[in-house]
């Protein structure tokens, strides 16, 4: 075989590893950029605006709704449940209907669910009565075991041998049954189910600092022209430090399309944070960096002519309202 035809299979193989190594790489930085990257601003929010009226709740409404009650309040950026009074517009999200009354249509879902709570219960108490009658009719198996008493032998001997006395108890102890019990179970189950709608909005105020200090001039969540927003827009003046929300380390440090330069720092109990529209970053990526540690600068103007950055907060790769968990 020549030997340029050799020399030109080797360097044929080496690009190809070059080839297919560059292709596992950006794989793996699309990868991340689809759990991390912003949300475009112009996407259009799926849902509908529902008008609070006398008597109704937004953990009402969110029972109405079928949603979440921690994710209803972090969108519409709903701290104070009390807060909400009558003729407040809440958006729902991913609603393709307005409910026209919250309360009668709450309580149609509760009188079905407790129509449905009845017949579990009925069918139970069916069920339990049916296997004690048949227990019932082999008593021979709940009976006890016999017992054998031996009567103290007489003073005085007799030519006749005195049998021992045999004592059996041939009543077989009657089955218990739990009818009563079982029944309190399932109001007990019943009432369970009801509290659960009970849940308590969280929030963490002490899980992360302010990347940098600045007024909050966007919030998370959906804005008046029913854009959706995974990030709140902080402005700060040109040259703010910009630093770590919490120790981490960064999975993410380069120019990105659209957002500028962008920062992913990966936290404990995985949570997330983003930082983009920056003037310079400070920080390389697999860089493991400090709470409070300065990772870049503010710079990047808006239409208005004022610095800012977008900051946005993860968890499990979906985006929470920062103010959630800021002091």
């Amino acid at each position: 075989m020549p030997l340029c035809q050799l020399n030109w299979r080797k360097r044929m193989e080496k690009i190809k590893s070059a080839l297919v190594s560059g292709f596992f790489i950006l794989l793996v930085l699309l990868l991340i950029l689809s759990c991390f990257s912003p949300q475009m601003q112009k996407t259009q929010a799926m849902g509908v605006y529902h008008r609070v009226k006398k008597n109704e709740t937004v953990r009402m409404i969110a029972r109405a709704y079928h949603v979440k009650l921690q994710d209803l309040v972090e969108m519409n950026n709903i701290t104070d449940l009390n807060s909400i009074k009558e003729g407040s517009v809440i958006f729902i999200p991913d609603a393709n209907q307005v409910i026209d009354d919250v309360m009668v249509h709450v309580k149609t879902m509760d009188n079905a669910a407790g129509v449905k709570t009845k017949k579990d219960i009925s069918g139970s108490v069916k069920a339990i009565a049916k296997n004690q009658d048949v227990k019932e009719v082999n008593p021979v198996k709940e009976a006890p075991v016999a017992v054998y008493k031996k009567e103290a032998p007489p003073v005085m001997q007799s030519p006749t041998r005195q049998q021992p006395k045999v004592t059996v108890h041939e009543k077989p102890v009657p089955a218990k049954t739990f009818p009563e019990k079982n029944m309190s179970e399932g109001r007990v189950e019943s009432k369970s189910k009801v509290k659960n709608h009970e849940e308590e909005i969280k929030i963490d105020k002490n899980r992360f600092i302010w990347p940098v200090r600045g007024s909050v001039k966007t919030n998370f969540g959906i804005q008046p022209n029913k854009t959706y927003h995974n990030w709140i827009k902080i402005v700060s003046p040109a040259r703010t430090k910009v630093k770590a929300a919490a120790s981490g380390t960064v999975i993410f440090s380069s120019q990105l399309k659209n957002y500028g330069e962008t920062v992913i720092i990966r936290h404990k109990d995985n949570f997330a944070t983003v930082y983009t529209h920056m003037k310079k970053r400070y920080v390389k990526t697999d860089q493991n960096i400090k709470k409070g540690e300065t990772i870049a600068i503010v710079g990047e103007t808006d239409d208005a002519g004022n610095a800012y950055i977008n900051f946005e907060i993860r968890l499990k790769g979906k985006a929470r309202n920062p103010l959630f968990f800021l002091p």
